[in-house]
């Protein structure tokens, strides 16, 4: 044992021995209990990781790493969420093209994340631009839309003219409805939209039997379905 604690030596030298070994890569047990957690993945919309990913990481973390210590066999997967305007709007600011924006900050990413020496099992990364991966988007939404289930009508939709990109409901922010990356003030339009019919699946998905969710997040999703079921009234004259 050292007498002083040197986090670029040691760290560095147990990470390189992890990643040899294959300690967090995720094998097939018979007979053991399979868990899978899943952490947001970071958006490479910017060079650098902040506090709010390993806040948001830590949780998981400490779970997969509990699980597997029970004798469990975890997935703990980590991948880029690398599609959308954001990340086009930031490489059009930038002068670059964006795939060589985005791939530049997955790389400066990906080194951030394995220096924190967290539990992701890096043969299953995934990054949502690549083709491979998003072929099965596009597979799982033909599969949607054979069955009736995803379907295409005019709605009003959050809009950010500077973004030039909708929104969701969450990003429009503060009383005067302003975009929460760019400050522009908000506006409704029309769009030709594509729709999930989840309706078909309402009474499933108010069924919290088998979720052991906290009672706040019940509440959203009973909000989210929106189920109403009328109301009955007596109807008199004078």
């Amino acid at each position: 044992m050292t007498d002083r604690y040197n986090p670029q030596t040691v760290e560095a030298k147990w990470q390189a021995r992890w990643e040899e070994t294959g300690l967090y890569r995720t094998e097939r047990h018979p007979g053991r209990e399979k868990f899978y957690f899943l952490t947001m993945f970071p958006y490479p919309s910017a060079e650098l990781l902040h506090l709010g990913h390993w806040y948001v990481m830590t949780g998981s973390d400490v779970g997969a790493r509990f699980k597997r210590m029970q004798g469990c066999d975890v997935l703990f997967p980590i991948g880029f969420d690398a599609f959308g305007l954001p990340a086009e709007n930031a490489a059009i600011k930038h002068g670059t093209h964006p795939r060589i924006y985005t791939s530049h900050n997955i790389s400066r990413m990906r080194r951030q994340l394995r220096a924190m020496g967290c539990m992701f099992d890096w043969s299953r990364e995934i990054v949502t631009c690549d083709p491979d991966y998003y072929r099965w988007n596009q597979w799982f939404f033909l599969q949607f839309f054979h069955e009736g289930l995803a379907y295409r009508k005019f709605a009003p939709v959050d809009w950010c003219p500077n973004c030039n990109t909708t929104l969701a409901r969450e990003q429009v922010v503060g009383a005067d409805r302003r975009c929460e990356r760019c400050g522009t003030p908000v506006t409704k339009r029309d769009l030709n939209q594509w729709f999930f019919k989840t309706t078909d699946y309402a009474e499933e998905l108010l069924d919290f039997s088998g979720i052991d969710w906290p009672e706040r997040t019940v509440v959203q999703q009973r909000n989210w379905i929106g189920k109403s079921i009328g109301v009955e009234f007596a109807w008199t004259t004078h």
